[in-house]
């Protein structure tokens, strides 16, 4: 059919899309349902641009198009970039979260500031950026300050966006110095993800007002537990300590746990300047270095700290738990408590262990009392179908200036399974009576994973030797995440089974918490470095004062806000984290490159291509490359690579395939993308052979 028409061929576009049967088509498609004549294909086309240039039209997956519905309302959201080419949309409305969309028209850009190196180029030089946080380029539209060097690293103040053809452009706001200088890795990173370092005067003079101690009133007014044996067993280096817990067998074989959590609520009250930054910052961020603290040391350190010997007022979560682990009963109630110690996690193994004591009896007794009450918290948890993906934890030991000195892994033994299943106990109960009580809070829930990602991760599982079936049942899923403990790979595989997952957020919802197997969730026993436990304290109040209770709760939108913005401060702290660590990881590795008897790794081969091997460490949770001329060429071997097979095979007898383990050193690091060039250790001598 010819169309001499335009408007002609618009109408008829229209009706066949409107039709109730229709399906979204790419242009050859609509072309054919239209039957369009060659000669009219080019205004078709014209069209379709017009129509989708206007918001007309949708442009779905695979060039397919569809009519945006006349009543349809533009979503608001934000866009993050994933990866190279590939973003997503997190629309602000709740519930719209799986959609195609198009961008019409940006509202507002996130970031004022960008982070990079300075270069020569353009009239006055040029801010190379990462690509991901900052344009991977941005002219400079005024002199730079006379201290301003090529290769230092600088901020930026945003001036334009890139657009076409037309590069980003900014003037330099701060020259952060030399990139290998101390401290300035970690600096660059604060700025990449605006994190918050000081604290503003108001903030500052609030938290200095506070008392140092409670009133008589305030002190007739709480539970006391001054008098019972009650502890806080945190790592050996922290400063704050906002858990503490007390244990007593009951008659029967049931035991009462009592978690005690430090009453932030009591200090911080909303609309104050506390309250303000708080919520702001979302949470603390723990980079290598240092710590970024979402309440000030006056706070964190000192009046919300569960101190030994101290008086300190709790929010209170009494459990009377059976011998299987169920909770029969949960009360409530505002608190102080003394702690009688104060013990590290490795002190508690001790004990634990039967190593060592802690010289008073009672407080032995408890601990053994602990952790046969944690054991079958856990068995339980395990029953129910939660998932155990708990990894060894890599710390990178710095020196006073900030250089990595070495790795340690930090192991998740029975002291911490201790304390973190009392944590979830009381998580739940809270966020169980809050939900029956109708109390508006925000939730911590973990959704169902894509049943595409899973069927994806179980290819993987089977790849390693794991029988996997279809893991949309949770207990194939719980049989599987079973196997992969104590694996060779088991780490490797954890990851891969971490990333198939949902990843966690809040909501103003109860959705339940899918690796966890618990129907209601909260975070409740951290408001010390988490914004989200100090709104359920303050919803935890109408549970302990009733129709009494005088705290201001936000209205379910502010909440819905604040559940949304402190998923995405914990995102930006987890990701700064991540980097940080990273930094820090490579710089102890191009250290070890110069090493002459380097640290050897074992290493698990993920794929073989021509040019050689690729690796990952799974003790270093870090992927790398081996180049195929780099092989050990002991006597004289030779080797090459075999398409067919994709196996690397050498004159000798050895080869290489993907899942084969290899012992690794480092050779190169780039330390602008943190990949590691790694070669095969060579082979030790042994003495009189």
């Amino acid at each position: 059919m010819i169309y001499s028409d335009p408007s002609e061929l618009g109408e008829m576009l229209l009706a066949y899309m409107q039709a109730a049967d229709y399906e979204p088509q790419d242009i050859s498609g609509l072309s054919r349902g239209l039957g369009i004549d060659s000669r009219n294909r080019a205004a078709l086309r014209a069209l379709i641009r017009e129509w989708e240039s206007k918001g007309k039209l949708l442009k779905l997956r695979q060039a397919r198009y569809v009519l945006r519905a006349p009543s349809e309302e533009a979503l608001q959201g934000r866009i993050r970039k994933i990866k190279e080419g590939k973003y997503i949309f997190i629309p602000d409305s709740a519930g719209q979260l799986r959609l195609e969309v198009r961008v019409d028209e940006i509202l507002e850009r996130r970031r004022g500031t960008w982070v990079g190196i300075y270069r020569p180029g353009g009239r006055f030089g040029v801010m190379v950026g990462d690509g991901r946080t900052s344009p991977e380029q941005v002219m400079l539209t005024a002199p730079p300050p006379p201290e301003l060097l090529v290769g230092m690293a600088v901020t930026v103040r945003v001036e334009s966006y890139p657009r076409g053809k037309m590069p980003a452009t900014g003037t330099i706001e701060q020259v952060l110095g030399w990139p290998d200088d101390s401290g300035v890795d970690i600096t660059t990173i604060m700025h990449r993800y605006t994190l918050r370092s000081e604290f503003p005067p108001a903030v500052l003079e609030e938290a200095a007002a506070l008392p140092d101690s409670l009133s008589e009133e305030e002190l007739r007014r709480r539970e006391d537990w001054r008098d019972c044996c009650v502890l806080t067993i945190d790592p050996a280096g922290a400063r704050d300590y906002d858990d503490a817990i007390s244990l007593k067998a009951l008659a029967g074989g049931d035991v009462e746990l009592a978690v005690h959590i430090a009453d932030v609520s009591y200090y911080v009250r909303p609309g104050s300047a506390l309250d303000a930054e708080a919520a702001l910052r979302g949470n603390s961020t723990y980079l290598p270095d240092r710590v970024l603290p979402m309440l000030p040391p006056r706070l964190c350190d000192d009046l919300c700290s569960l101190r030994a010997g101290v008086n300190r007022p709790t929010r209170l979560c009494v459990m009377r738990l059976t011998r299987e682990g169920e909770c029969k009963h949960a009360r409530f109630a505002d608190a102080v408590i003394c702690s009688r110690a104060r013990l590290s996690y490795e002190e508690a193994l001790a004990v634990l262990e039967n190593r060592e004591s802690t010289g008073d009896a009672e407080l032995d007794e408890m601990l053994r009392l602990g952790h046969r009450t944690a054991a079958a918290l856990r068995k339980r948890r395990m029953q129910l179908g939660a998932l155990d993906l708990d990894m060894p934890e890599l710390r990178v030991v710095l020196d006073d200036f900030g250089k990595p000195l070495g790795v340690e892994t930090e192991s998740h033994d029975i002291a911490h399974q201790m304390i973190e299943e009392f944590m979830l106990a009381a998580n739940e109960a809270v966020a169980s009576a809050l939900k029956t009580a109708l109390v508006p809070t925000i939730y911590r829930v973990h959704e169902e994973p894509d049943p595409s990602k899973l069927h994806a991760f179980a290819l993987t599982a089977r790849s390693y030797g794991i029988a996997a079936g279809a893991l949309n049942s949770r207990e194939e899923l719980s049989r599987v995440a079973a196997a992969i403990k104590g694996h060779a790979d088991e780490q490797i595989l954890t990851v891969a089974l971490l990333r198939s997952m949902m990843r966690a957020r809040y909501a103003t919802k109860a959705l339940g918490h899918f690796g966890l197997a618990k129907g209601d969730y909260c975070h409740f026993t951290s408001p010390i470095r988490r914004y989200a436990d100090l709104i359920v304290h303050r919803g935890f109040t109408k549970l302990v004062q009733g129709k009494h209770a005088r705290t201001q709760l936000p209205s379910p939108a502010r909440l819905a806000e604040i559940a949304e913005h402190i998923s995405e401060t914990e995102r930006n702290s987890a990701a700064a984290e991540k980097e940080a660590h990273r930094t820090k990881l490579a710089l102890y590795l191009a250290a070890e490159c110069e090493n002459s008897n380097p640290r050897r790794w074992c290493a698990a081969i993920t794929d073989t291509y021509p040019q050689g091997l690729a690796v990952e460490i799974p003790e270093l949770q870090m992927r790398g490359f081996i180049s195929g001329g780099d092989l050990p060429d002991t006597l004289g071997a030779r080797w090459w690579f075999e398409n067919h097979s994709r196996r690397w095979s050498s004159t000798d007898g050895r080869s290489f395939l993907p899942g084969d383990h290899i012992e690794v050193i480092p050779v190169n690091v780039d330390m602008a993308s943190c990949f590691v060039d790694f070669a095969p250790a060579p082979l030790v001598e042994v003495e009189g052979v």
